[in-house]
């Protein structure tokens, strides 16, 4: 794990340059530090920092690093990576990046973790490769020499690298299938083309300006839709996709449209469907998420789990707890939780169903108000955009105390419910799709079942349905006259950005009237890649690797492929993991129907703690955000205040935007 920099430009790149986007991220890896430096005679520099051990600078390898960056201060170079290490598997020398492969012809500068690496390293050596380190990263860049770009179908993991061909003069960027590591890039007005693991990274290179994207600060805004398309908040700034990768000679790298380049896409979700039994699929499901989760715990260093007492994250804790005493490790698994004093907003009691089923080591953090404001600056800092709530203010305590204690990889149940269904997502296009087939006496059934565990109005469940049915066309019209976010569009001045009425969802290349079509669309878009986000800058704020065994291709694509009431029946969600779990959770969490998520007292800090506070952040952001927030916002906060209005979390996305217009000096 780790932040990687890249700038390519012919006979123009300074030392300083890469420097300071390297520098910047220092947090993404305090363990070592290093560059990868090519002038125009095409002559090779392996320079280190202030941050570069001691060691590193006495080993011998051929990355080693050999000249300080210092002292080619004043040079210029066509291509330079940048790279902070957090050693996760192999802490020595030999782990030390940008590494070169075969004479120097490949080189990488790599983010990530690939757990399945051991199997592609025997796979390799029987060809004739040979290791020097017990790294991935020396895997991958095997693994790419040996067989490019399709090397990706081989990885299991996550990962966001760069490699260059040095004979070939070329590079090659990619991510991993559902981004769970990022990267971004942006043409600096010179024309650089630069690449980095955070947005942050861009803003110290020169020519850049902080401006705008309009259209996605509208989306935020409005619907507080934010990392579902290939765009940023920050105008010129794009991420590679997910399951993409970006291939040219570096003489050649140019915008194709707008300012991006013209990436290719490598993976797409399979679809063969199951033919089992509902018992046979879910002995199945087990043998996928054991597997998972053993090679998630693959490390060099202490690795804990993240427990919020839900179905997802204590699943992990128990298959943890298994896997160790199976193993004969009798060592305490460590867990950290978020927890509230006001139990209304706390799952402690389902923490401790778990912690005293597994006798884990528990650790929790204690959010306050006081608190929330105090970090706000540094959290926006990380994230390096506005955030939906204060989930990620927990997360970011979360990750804290992980470091606090010493555990440097924490496994989390990030992902499982856009592909398990754990919104409730599939409900209403499950019972679209009973009508379709006239199955009218099993979906009278489903519905009187769900009511006993959900009691849905029949305006709802009309809606729901009528939602799966219409066409696309017909849905958009609905949301021009009939939407829930007429109160935010009152006090935003929407002709300031620039925008005409459009929902983020209308422009997403996908149905949303199956099953497989709201799994897709919840993963590649609408929720979960916001969430990694979240969850890759809280964890590397704090130098703590984030894992998701719920994000193992394998899983998702055999639950992708399941029958729709093997993941949902009767009002009873993620059907095919609370089997597969039997004898392994406690049964009150196997049980459990309720769902509250990674929650937070907000509505109580808001209403009842400080409303003066928030107010107070309000009117600084009306003030601050050059007439795009209204002073009708004031009146709107003090009906929620009231009650006139329902509390949603409408008031932080005008707090969180003039916080990220400050913190990155977004020109207005």
């Amino acid at each position: 794990m780790s932040g990687i920099s890249g700038i390519i430009k012919a006979n123009s790149v300074k030392v300083k340059d890469i420097l300071s986007m390297t520098s910047i991220i220092r947090h993404r890896g305090l363990d070592d530090e290093g560059y990868l430096l090519i002038d125009d005679q095409d002559n090779i520099h392996c320079a280190g920092g202030i941050d570069t051990p001691v060691i590193v600078w006495n080993s011998h390898y051929a990355y080693s690093p050999t000249i300080k960056t210092e002292t080619l201060w004043e040079r210029t170079f066509n291509l330079a990576f940048g790279h902070r290490r957090l050693s996760i598997l192999d802490s020595s020398p030999a782990g030390h990046q940008p590494m070169s492969l075969k004479n120097g012809r490949f080189w990488i500068t790599f983010n990530g973790t690939i757990y399945n690496y051991l199997d592609i390293k025997n796979e390799l050596q029987k060809i004739g490769y040979q290791f020097i380190s017990g790294t991935d990263t020396e895997v991958v860049l095997a693994a790419y020499a040996e067989w490019g770009a399709e090397c990706l179908n081989r990885f299991v993991g996550m990962w966001a690298f760069a490699i260059y061909d040095h004979k070939l003069k070329e590079i090659f960027l990619a991510r991993d299938r559902y981004g769970i590591k990022p990267i971004y890039y942006w043409f600096s007005p010179e024309g650089h083309f630069c690449f980095a693991s955070e947005i942050k990274q861009f803003t110290v290179c020169r020519g850049w300006e902080s401006k705008m994207n309009k259209p996605r600060v509208y989306d935020q805004l409005i619907y507080s839709f934010t990392d579902h398309t290939n765009e940023t908040m920050f105008a010129g700034v794009y991420q590679l996709p997910s399951g993409s990768y970006f291939v040219s000679a570096i003489d050649k790298i140019k915008p194709v449209f707008n300012g991006q380049i013209n990436y290719q896409k490598w993976y797409l979700l399979k679809y063969q469907s199951f033919k089992g039994s509902f018992k046979e699929a879910a002995e199945l499901f087990k043998e996928l998420f054991n597997q998972s989760v053993k090679e998630h715990l693959n490390a060099d260093v202490p690795v804990g789990t993240a427990l919020s007492g839900g179905l997802d994250s204590s699943s992990i804790v128990c298959a943890v707890n298994r896997i160790l005493r199976t193993n004969g490790r009798l060592e305490l698994q460590k867990t950290f939780s978020s927890c509230y004093v006001d139990e209304r907003y706390s799952e402690k009691n389902w923490m401790d169903e778990v912690i005293n089923h597994t006798k884990v080591d528990p650790h929790f953090a204690y959010p306050n108000l006081e608190e929330l404001f105090s970090l706000t600056s540094d959290i926006i800092w990380h994230q390096d955009e506005p955030y939906q709530s204060q989930s990620a203010f927990l997360a970011y305590n979360l990750y804290r105390l992980s470091s606090e204690n010493g555990v440097k990889v924490l496994l989390n149940g990030q992902g499982a419910d856009e592909y398990l269904g754990g919104y409730g997502q599939f409900t209403a296009a499950r019972y679209a799709n009973m009508l379709k087939q006239f199955r009218i006496c099993r979906l009278f059934v489903d519905v009187k079942n769900s009511r006993k565990i959900n009691p849905i109005s029949n305006l709802t469940l009309f809606k729901g349905i009528a939602f799966s049915l219409l066409p696309p066309c017909v849905i958009r019209n609905i949301r021009k006259v009939n939407s829930s976010h007429d109160n935010i569009k009152k006090i935003i001045n929407i002709k300031w950005l620039d925008s005409e009425y459009m929902h983020p969802l209308d422009s997403i290349p996908l149905g949303y009237k199956s099953i497989p079509e709201i799994s897709k669309h919840y993963t590649f878009y609408s929720t979960l890649p916001k969430y990694l986000r979240w969850e890759d800058r809280n964890s590397m704020a704090h130098s703590v690797e984030a894992r998701a065994p719920f994000l193992d291709h394998r899983l998702v694509e055999f639950a992708y492929n399941l029958p729709d009431e093997f993941l949902e029946s009767d009002g009873i969600t993620k059907r095919i993991l609370r089997e597969a779990m039997t004898g392994i959770l406690p049964e009150k969490i196997k049980n459990r129907k309720d769902k509250k998520g990674f929650i937070t007292p907000e509505e109580l800090w808001v209403k009842n703690e400080n409303p003066v506070l928030f107010r107070q952040k309000i009117s600084e952001a009306i003030d601050m955000t050059g007439g795009i927030i209204k002073p009708e916002a004031l009146i709107y906060f003090d009906n929620i205040i009231k009650g006139k209005v329902k509390f949603d979390y409408t008031y932080w996305r005008l707090i969180i935007f003039n916080e990220w217009v400050q913190k990155f000096h977004i020109k207005m």
